[in-house]
């Protein structure tokens, strides 16, 4: 009786057309509309579906009730199912809420959810296909494929591309070396191992607690092994002095059944007398017996012996070397008469010559070779006598100077010392951080007795084809098309003969830069990025007339400027963005028609596939 009042109730309340169903709505629009009675809140409104805890659904699956049949349905749970039932079916059953059963999976899923494989752990039933521009990742059988939607079934990872590599992280020699407990296969590029010409590392190492870095480099040879190493019989050049830098103080080892392979850089400090550092550059080993060059740093810390624990290519032995008393002396060093002989030093140029120091008290004693560097200059005294009584101390000034403005020179001798002062001018190059090489601060075209850091349309310079020495456009080019646009990219080589990153070879048939300097590299371009903190100047704003913009790559007191010039499109030439980006060519090549260059906007190394922009030049010095 109640089923069929409430069947009565029903058809009262519904209107039934064309098999749709409305409940307080005579023109359903869908299967079934339900319609609230009120909307003031005054009634419940709402549908209520079967509610059942997780155990009952459970329950369910020794009795076969959820099949195919089943597909779709809806309840809510009140209760989750308890933790050891939280299996089979019921294996997301795990809190209140409305599921829904998928009869494809066998399995509740909880509706609103938003749990998917990318926000939490899941499987994936199938093969799987993911693309992002044109990109490919595929899931297949346990392997992943990156750029490829299969996976080759030899490989748990498949990496495809024609324009792009693997790139291993990236570290310097100490990073390395700082890992700790590497595993034992564990690979990274070294940056700077080599002298500075950087290798793929690999640890050979079983023990995570003694690595041993061997190297893959393009040269293709092994790691160096020795049998013997002698420093019992080194033969050591220069003198130790307590209290003294060492200054061209070196010993060179023998070793004795060598492979021929290749060892990293390494330094050791010294025990004893403590205070000094052994330092050997990486390098190749010849096959039999040979030589190994230690450079000895630091300042003794005593009169004694300095002994340096040595270990190369699996081979060990102990260096001793004698530390000496410093017994030369002044009374007083005359650094506000000293004189720079030439008396000019530009930021970024080349300098050599002498800082002539007076002292007075000379004891008439013999004093070693001493050397330190201050502003990217080499100062060294040579090892000399001393004046009795008032002379001069003569060093050999080499280098170049890595910042412009107002420098001291601190100098010692024995217990005395006193600042030289110098004023050093502004010059058209500066060395960044993460390298030896100097930057221009113009592009190439660019008036140079401007400040190359002040942008103003003088500075913004000319623009450039890739691999091209001839000027496409300047400052004053109107923003339109150009006429007789070059649309034939230029062949590989055009700018770097060598098409080595590690030693590139300027082509001074194409290339812009004046003598001395050459297009960068992608890796150079990286190294200025990747050691610089970069900032803006000026107001942004894409406009042919705005000349007032730029990206400041600064590191310590040294900075570059890069004026916001734009760029000339690669189908006529029209200008594009200028105040707002601009592109710097490298030389590097990306396939047979596009390159790399560094993006101000978004401040690191991108690449293009076409060589036919007109962009900017910033050259480094060869």
């Amino acid at each position: 009786m109640m089923k069929k009042t409430n069947l009565l109730i029903l058809m009262f309340l519904s209107t039934f057309s064309f098999g749709q169903v409305g409940i307080n709505n005579p023109s359903p629009k869908s299967t079934l509309e339900i319609t609230a009675t009120k909307t003031d809140g005054s009634t419940s409104e709402g549908l209520i579906i079967p509610r059942l805890p997780g155990n009952a659904l459970f329950a369910s699956i020794a009795l076969g009730i959820y099949g195919n049949n089943q597909n779709g349905s809806i309840v809510y749970v009140t209760l989750p199912a308890d933790n050891d039932k939280q299996i089979g079916q019921t294996i997301h059953v795990n809190g209140k809420g409305y599921y829904y059963f998928d009869a494809d999976q066998n399995q509740w899923l909880k509706l609103g959810d938003g749990t998917s494989i990318y926000s939490a752990d899941g499987t994936l039933a199938s093969p799987r296909h993911v693309t992002m521009d044109g990109n490919n990742l595929g899931f297949t059988g346990g392997r992943i494929g990156m750029g490829i939607a299969s996976p080759d079934p030899s490989a748990i990872l498949d990496l495809t591309s024609t324009v792009d590599g693997f790139l291993v992280p990236r570290m310097t020699e100490a990073q390395m070396n700082a890992i700790i407990h590497p595993a034992h296969g564990l690979q990274i590029f070294c940056t700077d191992c080599f002298n500075d010409l950087g290798c793929l590392m690999i640890n050979d190492s079983k023990d995570p607690l003694i690595p041993n870095w061997g190297s893959l480099c393009s040269s293709n040879v092994p790691t160096g092994h020795i049998t013997d190493l002698q420093c019992s019989s080194a033969t050591n050049s220069g003198t130790l002095h307590s209290g003294v830098a060492a200054s061209g103080v070196s010993s060179s080892i023998t070793y004795t059944g060598a492979n021929g392979g290749t060892y990293p850089s390494a330094a050791f400090n010294s025990i004893g007398v403590t205070g000094l550092t052994a330092n050997l550059d990486g390098g190749s080993l010849v096959n039999g017996s040979g030589n190994l060059i230690f450079t000895i740093t630091g300042t003794p810390s005593a009169v004694g012996t300095a002994s340096f624990n040595i270990t190369v290519g699996g081979a060990s032995c102990t260096l001793s070397i004698p530390v000496v008393d410093f017994t030369a002396s002044v009374i007083t060093l005359e650094c506000s008469t000293a004189v720079f002989s030439p008396n000019t030093i530009t930021q970024g140029d080349a300098y050599t010559g002498t800082l002539t120091v007076p002292y007075t008290g000379g004891n008439g004693d013999t004093y070693p070779q001493q050397s330190f560097t201050q502003n990217g200059l080499t100062f060294t005294l040579p090892a000399g006598t001393l004046a009795t009584g008032n002379g001069n101390l003569v060093y050999n000034v080499t280098g170049a100077a890595t910042a412009s403005g107002p420098m001291s020179v601190p100098i010692s001798f024995g217990s005395v010392s006193c600042n030289v002062n110098m004023t050093v001018s502004a010059g058209t190059s500066v060395v960044m951080c993460g390298s030896s090489k100097a930057w221009a601060r113009h592009n190439v075209g660019a008036d140079t007795s401007l400040n190359p850091d002040i942008p103003v349309k003088g500075i913004n310079g000319n623009y450039y084809q890739w691999g091209r020495i001839d000027v496409v456009a300047d400052p004053d080019t109107p923003p339109g098309a150009i006429s007789g646009w070059n649309t034939t990219p230029a062949p590989n080589l055009s700018w770097n003969a060598s098409g080595s990153e590690l030693a590139p070879a300027k082509n001074t048939a194409n290339d812009p830069c004046p003598t001395g300097f050459r297009v960068p590299t992608r890796t150079e371009w990286n190294l200025l990025v990747n050691n610089s903190t970069r900032t803006t100047i000026g107001t942004t704003g894409g406009s042919p007339t705005n000349f007032g913009f730029g990206y400041v790559l600064t590191c310590g007191s040294n900075k570059l400027t890069f004026p916001a010039a734009g760029y000339r499109e690669p189908t006529a030439g029209n200008l594009d963005y200028r105040g707002a980006n601009s592109y710097y060519q490298s030389s590097t090549e990306l396939g047979t028609t596009g390159q790399y260059y560094f993006d101000t906007v978004y401040g690191g190394v991108a690449s293009n596939s076409s060589r036919l922009y007109g962009w900017s030049v910033r050259c480094i010095s060869e």
